[in-house]
């Protein structure tokens, strides 16, 4: 069996800078909202108010995070 070499091999297709973003800032939204509103309704624990509030802010620093890797990655810019 002859080894397949990388021209033999075929290629992924590239996704576009808006289908590769849209479905992470849609779930930090959510997260976000949904974490800070059930923080909010808890105000007066504060260690189980502080840990929601803080996840609520993870999601949306992971979708920056994305953000900025998508931007160096290969991705097609077309609208």
């Amino acid at each position: 069996m002859a080894d397949a070499t990388h021209q033999d091999t075929p290629r992924r297709p590239r996704i576009s800078f808006k289908t590769a973003l849209t479905p992470i800032y849609w779930l930090a939204g959510v997260n976000a909202a949904a974490c800070w509103l059930v923080s909010w309704l808890f105000w007066d624990r504060f260690a189980f108010s502080g840990t929601l509030f803080g996840l609520g802010c993870f999601g949306i620093t992971v979708a920056f995070c994305a953000y900025l890797y998508v931007l160096v990655a290969k991705v097609d810019r077309r609208k």
